[in-house]
């Protein structure tokens, strides 16, 4: 099932990202696949629809609309 992520890369320069989902219940620190650093553009942080896998974390699909949290 999807849901919405919020992904922030850190201000001090490059390095992995976090991405959380709004309850918190999963998160994860990794490096952002060029697809998604395209997608993520200037921003620090960004939304995307993502699918949770205890394999391999969040799988980002598209970016959304910001949100309020």
């Amino acid at each position: 099932m999807s849901e919405i992520v919020k992904v922030q890369i850190p201000l001090d320069g490059p390095g992995p990202a976090l991405i959380y989902d709004k309850a918190r219940k999963y998160s994860i620190m990794r490096n952002l696949t060029r697809h998604e650093e395209k997608a993520m553009g200037d921003a620090v942080k960004a939304y995307f629809k993502a699918t949770w896998s205890s394999v391999v974390g969040w799988g980002l699909s598209q970016r959304v609309e910001d949100q309020d949290w």
